[in-house]
């Protein structure tokens, strides 16, 4: 009887092969799935930032016909949101015709808005004395009295004043050639609060007041670092940190009343500064169904997509005159918004 020879060792490795290249293959195609749908993605994104993009320069636009106005008076609420009225008009008519379309106006496939910020309570660090830069410190850095606080006081007055001559503790050019990282004396008025990081001894966490984070005491606003007072706060606990500041004296009661802070009243002293902010984005799709052609939004609106635009008003010369487009920051963050301009501002989405 013929025996049958044992079976061959490469019987079915053709088999295995065709199963290995079709798992590489998957493999391939899920690979190329994945970076298809992740450049989709980046795509999506990139389309709708170019798209918020144009929708922030079309609310800047909108935004400037209002600035643009002839004979403007300005009307502001408790929280610092401001209005430019021309002539002899109806405020507050006119403040409900622009509400209509500054909080939310339907362009396309996004949305636009700005608003106008009135920060009464700003201190202007050129005018501070020796004693209110001391409460300064204590309000916003949580400093007490002594050396460390009076050797930045006399700094930064050192670095204001036209002189050279040194107070006790402060610096002057001497000095600040003398550093690591020597630099000039100003010797000048400051600029922008930021310049004051400049001065000795002033860091971030001072001035951004990290470590110090701000907190409602005895009806007044402490903490929260410098910046939070050199750009004002709109709330009556912000409005008493600075009359503490500048004279020495604690609020005898706060009212806050919101309905009071709601109303607008005219602004007899026309500002310096004004802030702008204008912004466009993308609702989300279930909000986008509920909106109109006619720029309805409903009361909440979350959002798919943000751009930011952050302009620095500046009032121009003369009698009459109109607010001029001074700094700008072409896609602030969030952070700085908050920073700069929401104490207090109503309404105001968290972002």
């Amino acid at each position: 009887m013929r025996l049958r020879s044992p079976t061959h060792p490469k019987e079915g490795s053709a088999l295995i092969i065709v199963l290995a290249v079709a798992v590489i293959l998957a493999l391939l195609v899920a690979n190329f799935g994945a970076d298809m749908n992740a450049e989709l993605k980046a795509a999506g994104s990139s389309y709708e930032e170019a798209v918020n993009t144009q929708l922030c320069r079309s609310a800047l636009a909108l935004a400037r016909l209002e600035i643009g106005q002839d004979n403007t008076r300005l009307y502001a609420n408790g929280y610092g949101d401001a209005y430019l009225v021309s002539g002899t008009e109806d405020y507050e008519t006119v403040i409900e015709e622009l509400q209509e379309y500054r909080s939310g106006y339907a362009l396309g496939r996004g949305m636009l808005a700005y608003q106008l910020v009135y920060k009464p309570s700003a201190i202007d660090p050129n005018e501070l004395g020796q004693e209110s830069w001391h409460r300064l410190f204590e309000v916003a850095c949580d400093m007490d009295e002594g050396t460390d606080r009076s050797e930045l006081v006399d700094a930064i007055l050192d670095w204001i004043d036209a002189d050279s001559n040194t107070r006790a503790n402060g610096m002057e050019e001497e000095d600040y050639q003398a550093l690591d990282n020597p630099r000039h004396v100003k010797n000048g008025r400051l600029e922008s609060p930021e310049e004051l990081m400049l001065v000795y001894g002033i860091t971030p966490d001072l001035f951004y007041g990290r470590g110090h984070p701000a907190h409602i005491e005895d009806d007044m606003v402490w903490g929260g670092g410098l910046q939070r007072y050199l750009i004002g706060d709109n709330s009556p606990e912000g409005e008493a940190s600075a009359q503490y500041i500048l004279q020495g004296t604690y609020p005898d009661d706060v009212d806050t009343d919101e309905d009071e802070e709601l109303e607008y009243e005219q602004v007899n002293t026309m500002p310096d500064t004004l802030y702008l902010i204008a912004q466009g984005f993308a609702p989300d799709a279930q909000d986008e169904e509920e909106k109109s052609i006619f720029g309805e939004v409903p009361e909440e609106i979350t959002f798919r997509s943000r751009r930011f635009l952050l302009v620095e008003l500046k009032l121009g010369e003369g009698n009459g005159a109109s607010y001029e487009l001074e700094d700008m920051v072409e896609n602030a963050s969030g952070e700085m918004i908050e920073r700069i301009l929401t104490y207090g501002v109503p309404e105001e989405e968290e972002i």
